[in-house]
């Protein structure tokens, strides 16, 4: 028994593979008495293989190794040796598959590999006719015997080829899986310190929030100016509050992890209610913000992450917009039972080029790099994940010159 790869060689495949080919012992003994002739030849037939070998590209490339076609010329002088011998027995079958293995490791594609077989067939052929020369029926049943050697030959280096492929491939699918341990246990990792940090910075601005909210309620003693500075300091808080959300739901949705409680929701108020929530701040900030919508538009979907989507897109407005800026939130009923929600300002517009890195979650630094002022860049990746768990979408509108338009399509 001999093992290459997952292929076990056994006495009993031997005897199948020879039926296969109709290899008798008839065929073995006229092998064994063209032998010695043949042999007498064989330096000649071998330095018309190498010839051969060397007058392609691809084979010639492996045999530029100082003094290696001399050594594999007497390999193959062993090969050829047991090519006529007339023993192709368990031993003979163990060599090819061998010599097969061996060729596949040093990068003989297969079709060189049985090329080179079909070239040494015609080679000893030419030799054999030579010595039968005056008797061509011992001549055609020699070769035909060689050429069924020589097929078994090559079936024997396909299963080696094919068995060390499988090899490797085994070996692969191996390391990829560990791999994607490790990658698994890497996003578990990331998403553990994702939340670590979440719940972190969420403390301390929930207290500097209660801070400034207790020093509203004793506003009496500020001056207009330190009013107006805590006034800013509460939309900051509010703004960080929000990015601190966006750096956890992106995570989320990069893990798979983020889900939406569906259910029945009045897009309309919200939309009135999330406008209503940034009137003051836009005021203050010499901006105006206003909604359109019917009296109900009625959906089935997750409140907290539509107020979250709103929220983030009417800040991105306001904060990359000049003062005097109009942003105009429109609600309505779309096409085939769909709702659309637009966002739109009559601000400066959004380049071209820049917009497809609007929603890509690392695409800050190229839309600083193209001339627009961006923070984190995770505003509208978070409104992007969020409406793709909604089984919506979000798009941009923008000529680049004047204005821009978000727009959000629900189900």
């Amino acid at each position: 028994m001999f093992t290459i790869g997952r292929f076990t060689l056994t006495p009993d495949e031997v005897i199948r593979r020879k039926a296969y080919l109709e290899i008798t012992p008839q065929d073995e003994r006229r092998l064994l008495e063209a032998h010695p002739h043949l042999v007498r030849h064989s330096g000649r037939i071998i330095d018309a293989f190498y010839v051969y070998l060397m007058g392609h590209e691809h084979t010639r490339r492996m045999l530029t190794q100082p003094g290696l076609v001399e050594r594999l010329k007497k390999l193959q002088a062993d090969y050829f040796r047991e090519l006529t011998s007339g023993d192709y027995g368990m031993g003979y079958f163990e060599k090819r598959l061998r010599v097969g293995a061996a060729h596949d490791r040093v990068g003989l594609a297969p079709e060189w590999y049985l090329g080179a077989y079909a070239k040494y067939l015609q080679i000893v052929s030419g030799v054999l006719r030579e010595v039968y020369a005056d008797d061509h029926e011992r001549f055609d049943l020699t070769l035909v015997a060689l050429k069924k050697i020589i097929y078994l030959d090559m079936s024997l280096a396909i299963d080696a080829y094919i068995h060390s492929a499988q090899v490797r491939l085994e070996s692969k699918n191996v390391e990829l899986e560990a791999a994607n341990t490790e990658l698994q246990k890497l996003h578990a990792t990331k998403q553990q310190l994702t939340d670590m940090i979440v719940h972190d910075l969420q403390n301390p601005l929930t207290g500097i929030r209660s801070f400034l909210e207790l020093l509203g309620s004793r506003a009496e003693g500020l001056t207009p100016r330190e009013k107006e500075a805590h006034a800013e300091a509460l939309r900051r808080c509010d703004d960080l509050g929000q990015m601190i959300l966006n750096v956890l739901q992106v995570s989320r949705a990069e893990a798979g992890k983020l889900e939406a409680y569906i259910e029945n929701v009045d897009l309309a108020e919200l939309v009135r209610e999330s406008v209503k929530a940034f009137e003051l701040p836009a005021e203050l900030d010499g901006r105006k913000v206003s909604a359109e919508a019917p009296e109900k538009l009625p959906v089935r979907t997750d409140q907290s992450l539509m107020k979250r989507v709103l929220h983030n897109l009417l800040r991105n407005s306001l904060r990359h917009t000049p003062r005097g800026t109009v942003v105009r939130v429109v609600a309505r009923a779309g096409n085939h039972g769909a709702v659309e929600i637009r966002v739109s300002d009559d601000g400066p517009g959004i380049p071209r080029e820049a917009q497809p890195l609007l929603f890509e979650r690392f695409g800050a630094p190229a839309l600083r790099d193209a001339g627009l002022r961006v923070d984190s860049g995770l505003g509208l990746a978070c409104c992007k994940s969020a409406l793709q768990v909604l089984g919506g979408s979000i798009a941009v509108e923008s000529d680049g010159k004047t204005g821009t338009t978000f727009k959000v399509t629900l189900p």
